[in-house]
Order: structure tokens, then sequence, then C-alpha cells
């Protein structure tokens, strides 16, 4: 379940560096229109790049504020083109249960697997961002470019696929690349299903930029996802 949300993700981290890459002083939409093409080629460009990288993730499982599970993977790209996972740590074996308090227990346990299969999905909607409503937000007017403090620029997308959502790029204002990506929306009421989701990124020696870390929050079920992306090296030529 995790790893279906880390791999949207992952997607989503090349895709997003679309729509941030030189998007200062000019028309949001026409911003857009001129620079997609030439940015596709620096998207791929960074890709190629990061598939000559390892790197060390590591996960943790929050649940009401107590670590329940933690798993650590070396990672690197495979000759596909996606992420291969090798674990380096072994989760304990699942506690079980007998009687009716164990039937209870997995009733909860089902509901909630339940309800984050529905919040993966959701934010699937979200990452990788998507052209057509990147647009159709630029055409209702309810997309917005700000200052982020020192040295750094905000691109936030309102109302990006319901009410009420924001889709958020916060990018460096002299190196034009992305720092951060935050997704804010709910399930299905808004002051109680909220959902949000932080990527952060950093930049290597030689320029390609990859995730640092990423935080998904699900607040209805207490429930928040830590992702450590660390100890990356280039892999031997």
């Amino acid at each position: 379940m995790k790893r279906n949300w880390m791999k949207v993700v992952a997607l989503g981290f090349a895709t997003s560096l679309i729509f941030v890459v030189m998007l200062y002083g000019q028309d949001l939409t026409q911003m857009i229109q001129q620079k997609a093409a030439a940015l596709k080629q620096t998207v791929a460009q960074n890709q190629t790049a990061l598939r000559h990288y390892t790197w060390i993730e590591k996960t943790q499982l929050n649940l009401k504020g107590e670590v329940k599970s933690t798993k650590i993977e070396s990672c690197q790209y495979g000759p596909d083109g996606k992420v291969q996972k090798t674990p380096l740590s072994t989760p304990p074996p699942p506690e079980k249960k007998r009687g009716l308090r164990g039937r209870i227990v997995e009733k909860k346990v089902d509901e909630m697997k339940d309800y984050m299969e529905r919040a993966i999905s959701l934010i699937a909607l979200y990452v990788p961002p998507s052209s057509e409503k990147i647009q159709a937000v630029l055409a209702a007017g309810k997309a917005s470019l700000s200052q982020a403090g020192p040295g750094a620029m905000q691109l936030i997308f309102k109302d990006y696929v319901k009410p009420g959502d924001a889709v958020t790029f916060t990018a460096d204002s002299a190196a034009k690349v992305i720092r951060q990506l935050a997704v804010n929306t709910y399930l299905d009421e808004q002051d109680k299903d909220a959902i949000s989701l932080t990527v952060n990124f950093r930049t290597l020696p030689d320029g390609t930029n990859c995730t640092a870390g990423k935080v998904l929050n699900v607040a209805a079920k207490k429930i928040v996802v830590n992702v450590e992306d660390t100890n990356y090296k280039k892999l031997a030529q």
C-alpha cells in the first residue's frame, strides 16, 4: 500500500519540474504553452541522470503519533525505468489477536486499509500533475504566483480537482528548480477528511534534482507516513 503511493510520487517528481523552470517574469498561461516542449527535454535529462544513482529510503508508518513500522530499502532504477528496491531491514511479523477482540481488530484494519487505498487513489489525481488540469485552473483565474521568502517563489493552483483544494510548487528563484511540492485536499468532507502530501527536493553536486523526503498525512485516521531519501551515490560506470 505504501509502496504504491511512493511510486506515484516518484513519477510526480519528474513531471512537476515542467511547471517550475523559467516561469518567472512570464504570463503563466504563456509559460505553460511556450516552455512545455523545452522543459520536457530537461525533465528527461534529469531522469536519465537519476538512473545513474543509488540511494537509501527509510519509511516510517506512524499511527496516533506512535511508530508502527519502519522499513529501510536500497533503491535504484532498473532497466525498465522503474525504481527497484532491496530491503535492508526485516519488519517484525504482525501481532495476531484471537477471539472477539481479534475480529474487531481485523475489521478496523480492513477499514483503515480501505480508507488508505482511497487516499492513495486521490493523491494519484494530483501527482504527477496534469497539464490539462493546470490549464483549466489558469483559464478559471485560480492560479497565483507569489514570493515565498528570500529567493523563493510559489506557484499555487486552487480548485485543482475539488473545490477548496490546492497544489503548490515552491521553487528556487535563482536556480529555477523545484524545492517543494505540496498537495492539500480531502476525501469526502473538507473539514473532516483532510489529506496532505509534501515532497521536498534537493540538488546533488552534479546538478541533479532528487527527492529528499516525503510526508503523507491522513488526518482522519491519524496516520502519517514519513519517507527519507538519503545517501545518494553514483553507480560505478
